[in-house]
């Protein structure tokens, strides 16, 4: 479940779907013997991000597959922010 906006730097909590952008990424397991299914395909995990309505209108995130998810901004006059696992939702 969502708990908070997935700027590490904001505290804003999760509570409505209505507020902010919600994000679906399709990540590979951190584990690479997991990362395999029986037939020797790379498993997929879903996890969902949301950002606040402050955040989404300065930041959108993406998926770098060494650094994980990532907060981008919009302009280019910031860099980019790592996530933390404890903003991540596996569904």
């Amino acid at each position: 479940m969502l708990h908070k906006c997935a700027n590490p730097a904001c505290t804003a909590p999760f509570r409505s779907l209505r507020e902010g952008k919600l994000f679906l990424a399709e990540t590979f397991p951190s584990n690479l013997n997991a990362s395999f299914d029986g037939n020797r395909r790379k498993v997929r995990q879903r996890e969902h991000f949301w950002l606040c309505d402050a955040c989404s209108a300065q930041f959108t995130l993406r998926f770098d597959a060494n650094l994980g998810m990532l907060t981008v901004p919009l302009s280019n006059h910031a860099t980019p922010r790592f996530l933390t696992p404890a903003v991540a939702s596996a569904s």
